[in-house]
């Protein structure tokens, strides 16, 4: 699986975590304004069903292998964070600390077989899994002094083109002067989030492609809320108005929808962060249920998301990452991974 001929053998001597919150930092900076309902800790926006924290918080795991080398990695989840920890530390690093291991893949795989017969077979234990082996693969990129995506494929890509993920201002105006600023400095395209209003969607969109005509990449996220009697009309009006991708339209649950509407003409389906390991993922791209993969490797790890890649390529599926609300470890580790997908998408940025 590696590329560059490099060893990948190791053996851990220590899993340390640390939970990590940003004062004075929030993911959404003033997008919809206040929130409909608000903890101490999270807030639901208006209309939403996914809950968000209130500022940025994450879990980011430190390896260090026998030969004294240190790796970084980090879990994509800004809700309870602290979970991730207390199971990278208190079970996989029982299980795998001291022994040797001839590939991440393999370490990957001991730890999800340690818990799958007891149905852990997604959630917080497959992060702490993820994070344990992207902080491995980055040890092992140090120990070989190359970069990440140089031992995930022979020929890695040196540039890749981005889309700024989400206009975070309050007002229309707000965004279409932030997305102005982009663009001086050379950016293609961006991706906005709406929610299942979508006639209210296409007036958004009709008002920030005015605003900035010149931009040639559109994309829109969703958040799994469209109504599946609207979806149809949805996929079709944002096509119409030049959207590449429709991402998470319906609710991450729904194959036979997703099948369904991956079949109607429009703007093509994108998805892909809900899944952590290819047991999940298979089947969807069996029943080629979407048109684009968006892995998120701060939840797959660079193991398990270069098979699932492999698989959705197998299947006539492209891919490119998921960059989900993380510190610089997770836009790192999309970028390593989208040095080694083909040049035809562009990479999330946030």
């Amino acid at each position: 699986m590696s590329g560059s001929g490099a060893d990948t053998t190791f053996r851990i001597t220590r899993i340390d975590a640390l939970h990590i919150a940003v004062e004075g930092k929030s993911y959404w900076e003033g997008y919809l304004g206040n929130a409909a309902y608000q903890t101490e800790r999270y807030e639901f926006k208006p209309g939403w069903r996914t809950v968000y924290a209130n500022i940025p918080e994450t879990a980011v795991v430190r390896v260090e292998l026998a030969d004294g080398t240190v790796g970084w990695g980090e879990a994509t989840e800004p809700i309870c964070p602290e979970a991730v920890c207390l199971l990278a530390e208190n079970l996989a690093a029982p299980i795998t600390v001291g022994r040797p291991f001839a590939h991440p893949a393999d370490l990957w795989d001991t730890l999800y077989d340690a818990q799958r017969g007891r149905g852990h077979l997604s959630g917080y234990y497959l992060l702490a899994i993820a994070a344990i082996d992207v902080a491995v693969w980055d040890a092992l990129g140090k120990r070989e002094d190359l970069p990440i995506a140089a031992l995930l494929t022979d020929l890695p890509r040196t540039h890749i083109p981005v889309y700024l993920s989400g206009l975070r201002r309050e007002t229309v105006a707000e965004r279409i002067a932030l997305l102005t600023e982009w663009r001086e400095s050379g950016l293609t395209g961006a991706k906005i989030f709406l929610d299942g209003d979508y006639t209210a969607g296409l007036r958004e969109i009709e008002a920030l492609q005015t605003g900035s005509p010149d931009l040639p990449n559109w994309m829109v996220d969703t958040l799994w809320m469209l109504p599946p009697e609207e979806a149809y009309l949805a996929k079709k009006a944002y096509g119409d108005l030049g959207v590449k991708w429709l991402e998470c339209p319906l609710p991450p649950e729904d194959l036979e929808g997703h099948i369904s509407l991956t079949q109607q003409p429009g703007a093509q389906v994108a998805l892909g962060e809900h899944f952590f390991t290819r047991y999940q993922s298979t089947p969807w791209f069996t029943a080629k249920a979407l048109n684009i993969f968006q892995p998120d490797v701060c939840r797959t790890g660079f193991s398990d998301g270069i098979r699932q890649k492999k698989l959705a390529e197998a299947h006539g599926i492209v891919s490119t990452p998921h960059m989900g609300a993380g510190l610089l470890a997770t836009h790192a580790v999309a970028l390593h991974f989208a040095a080694a997908c083909p040049d035809t998408l562009l990479c999330e940025y946030q």
